[in-house]
């Protein structure tokens, strides 16, 4: 609980940051690991997805539950190296829960607003802890 008490400034900060860079509207986004091209989508209402990629050392779970707590999608045992594939899930009020079972390694947690053509991709780093939350939006 800490630790998302302490992210929640830094995220409201990263997203102001987010949505002041300009760029170039016929631009696309490319995610190699999966052949994701998030400006060939053409969104029109899809729903919000997510993924983890595991950069870390340790096996983690993945869970993102809605504000009336049901676990929408829950991905045990991502191994070191894996990438998941992107998963849906209802729009809204979302919890994301990176948690693992190895001691002295904290979970990680964090709250966002969800809508429709939303993507919010979770990167652990080397040392076990979020390297890095993107949000794209499509």
């Amino acid at each position: 609980m800490k630790s998302l008490l302490r992210f929640i400034p830094f995220l409201g900060v990263a997203l102001i940051f987010k949505a002041c860079i300009a760029e170039p509207i016929d631009e696309s986004i490319t995610h190699p690991e999966t052949n994701f091209n998030v400006s060939e989508l053409n969104c029109t209402g899809d729903l919000p997805i997510t993924r983890l990629i595991n950069n870390g050392t340790i096996t983690v779970d993945l869970q993102v539950v809605n504000a009336d707590g049901i676990a929408e999608v829950t991905i045990t045992s991502i191994d070191p190296g894996v990438t998941t594939s992107w998963n849906e899930f209802e729009e809204g009020e979302v919890l994301f829960a990176v948690s693992n079972s190895t001691p002295l390694v904290n979970d990680e947690k964090v709250i966002l607003e969800m809508s429709t053509c939303m993507g919010f991709e979770i990167v652990i780093g080397p040392d076990n802890t979020i390297e890095s939350y993107d949000t794209i939006t499509f």
